[in-house]
């Protein structure tokens, strides 16, 4: 072994022992990555910096882009919505349609919006049809996966693995080419989920349950509210009379939050930082007994007067709770709400956050965010209807279904027509995937789909900067020759046994790295070894690259493994174990379908 196969092994080792740890975030990961390629010589500047130039990357922006106008202007809404006259009055067609749309939307749309739009959806169907949420949150997660393997866009390891397949000379795969393997995905996983996952997944069929997060009074069950919120009366001496919200401070040394304020019986609440309290106003207030009993020792002239006399209105009819998720890599992660000055932005309050299926009640303005909480917040109604999550958050429970505004109603048509325009000229190879996909983007921001303003704010820059700075990895790996050293050591490990059995072999492989890693990192990974492998064993290397692709994708095992499956865990109430018994038929499926599908479509 060279010293220049040692240094590019040592650097493939230590990058994904900080995937795996999380220690330092991907993309920064991905960013050493290339500086230890520059520096130690292993690639000139020019290959260090060629991912970021790559066709794959270029395309991954555009694409984001695309989804984001389909979604902002109601198009993926409206197709999610017509799960409910699909499935109205069979929980079997329910089952069966929420294992199988998504997968269809997410081979031309981001699995993340997918998976976002599809939770709120999925969730009021599953009260109205009397089934548990955790029956259907998962196999929508996993259909969307699935449903990566459709299009040459649908994931943005598929575009990775068909640029390196390009830059070593062979043939690329086309847009569709793919779609058999991702058909036949779909489809099993939906039979699969229907005859054996629903005994795999967790939650019995009562009504009580699955309504526990979809009204106010039922929020307030789920995070263990009742015996926390507090009505306190301001008396006549009381020294908070004259001064606002943000002056009396509860949340910074009391533990304290202020929901809001009820003035004489008024019908609306009041809940803004200005706002200028008076005696005999009533404060609604979340927290620990102790804490108040103590407040009101410290503060003469407030008087406790007890939980509310109806809780559920929480307290008036104005008033509405909210929840929204935290999704993976969201730049809210790590910061507080006392950060994000959320109070004074949104006139919205945080009231508790559920992490680890139990909720956090004390706090919870100075409580950093992490990867998958639920945060609950309260408002007047007029605030929680207009209040937009995104891009930090996305929606779990919104009493009012969200809709676009009728201008972007209106545009839905022209962005499903750009979109459909990008795939015909990618499917017809009228112009790369790419170019058609910047194309697709500025029209989307011509017509007035998407402003100029918001229109990075959709692009995954942790995506863009992880994909590019691991792509000379490959290179690197290729140029050194540790790509062929791996190669040899499969070939003659699994090359005796078939092309077949190697095939399997290196699907295993990818799969289990992309439980830890990215998808495009695992691509870069294994792809020149794949390439490489089929070389040695002297057959046609394009079913080795399918096998990459589908192997990357599959990353059923863990909720860590991708954003899809993160995305559920908090509102289905998943543990990890759930994970590993359902994903597991998944896998032996996957395998099954390359073993199978894979040979007779790209024969070796």
């Amino acid at each position: 072994m060279t010293m220049e196969i040692g240094l590019v092994f040592a650097i493939l080792g230590i990058s994904m022992l900080l995937f795996i740890t999380g220690w330092i975030r991907a993309d920064i990961v991905a960013v050493l990555v290339l500086v230890s390629l520059a520096a130690t010589g292993l690639l000139e500047v020019e290959e260090v910096l060629k991912g970021f130039s790559s066709e794959a990357v270029i395309a991954i922006a555009g694409l984001l882009i695309l989804s984001a106008g389909l979604v902002r202007s109601g198009v993926v809404r409206w197709i999610a919505e017509r799960l409910n006259n699909i499935a109205r009055g069979s929980r079997k067609r329910l089952t069966l349609t929420s294992s199988l749309v998504p997968g269809v939307l997410s081979g031309f749309v981001s699995d993340i919006a997918t998976v976002s739009l599809f939770i709120p959806v999925v969730l009021r169907l599953a009260r109205k049809n009397d089934i548990h949420r955790s029956k259907l949150l998962l196999p929508i997660a996993m259909s969307a996966l699935a449903g990566g393997n459709l299009t040459m866009i649908g994931a943005s390891h598929n575009l990775v693995v068909n640029d390196l397949l390009r830059s070593s000379g062979q043939p690329a795969l086309g847009f569709f080419e793919i779609a058999p393997v991702g058909i036949a995905l779909i489809i099993s996983f939906a039979v699969y989920t229907l005859v054996l996952g629903q005994r795999l997944l967790p939650g019995e069929n009562e009504k009580g349950v699955v309504k526990s997060r979809e009204d106010s009074s039922g929020l307030m069950r789920t995070y263990h509210l009742e015996d926390r919120l507090w009505e306190v009366l301001l008396l006549d001496d009381s020294s908070w009379v004259g001064k606002t919200l943000q002056e009396i401070a509860l949340g910074g040394g009391h533990g304290l939050t202020v929901l809001s304020v009820v003035r004489h019986d008024e019908p609306q609440l009041h809940n803004r930082v200005d706002f200028v309290l008076e005696k005999q106003d009533v404060l609604l207030v979340s927290g620990r007994r102790t804490r108040v009993d103590k407040l009101v020792q410290e503060y003469p002239g407030l008087k406790v007067l007890g939980h509310p006399s109806q809780p559920e209105k929480f307290p008036s009819s104005s008033g509405e709770l909210i929840e929204v998720v935290v999704p993976p890599r969201s730049p809210m992660v790590g910061k507080t709400m006392t950060d994000l000055n959320f109070r004074t932005e949104t006139c919205l309050t945080g009231v508790a956050i559920w992490r680890a299926d139990k909720p956090i009640r004390t706090d919870v303005g100075t409580t950093p965010l992490q990867e998958g909480d639920a945060l609950l917040l309260y408002g007047p109604g007029d605030q929680t209807r207009s209040y937009d999550p995104r891009p930090g958050f996305l929606w779990l429970h919104k009493p009012h279904p969200e809709e676009a505004p009728r201008r972007l109603r209106h545009l839905g048509k022209w962005a499903a027509l750009i979109m459909a325009g990008v795939v015909a000229l990618a499917a017809f190879n009228l112009l790369p995937i790419a170019v058609a996909a910047l194309g697709g983007a500025a029209l989307m921001v011509l017509i007035g789909i998407l402003p100029l303003r918001q229109l990075y704010e959709h692009v995954e820059w942790r995506t863009i900067v992880l994909v590019g700075g691991m792509y000379p990895l490959g290179l690197a790996m290729e140029k050194s020759g540790a790509a062929g050293l791996v190669s040899s050591l499969i070939a003659d490990t699994l090359g005796t046994l078939g092309p077949h059995i190697t095939m399997i072999g290196i699907t295993l492989i990818a799969l289990l790295l992309t439980q830890a890693l990215h998808g495009a990192a695992v691509a870069v990974i294994m792809t020149p070894v794949a390439l490489d492998t089929a070389s040695l064993l002297e057959i046609e290397p394009t079913a080795f690259a399918v096998a990459v692709i589908v192997g990357a994708a599959a990353t059923y095992l863990l909720p860590e493994g991708h954003p899809a499956p993160l995305m559920v865990q908090s509102p289905g109430s998943y543990e990890t174990s759930d994970y590993l018994k359902f994903g597991a038929g998944l896998v032996a499926i996957t395998l099954a379908i390359v073993a199978g599908l894979v040979p007779i479509i790209w024969p070796f």
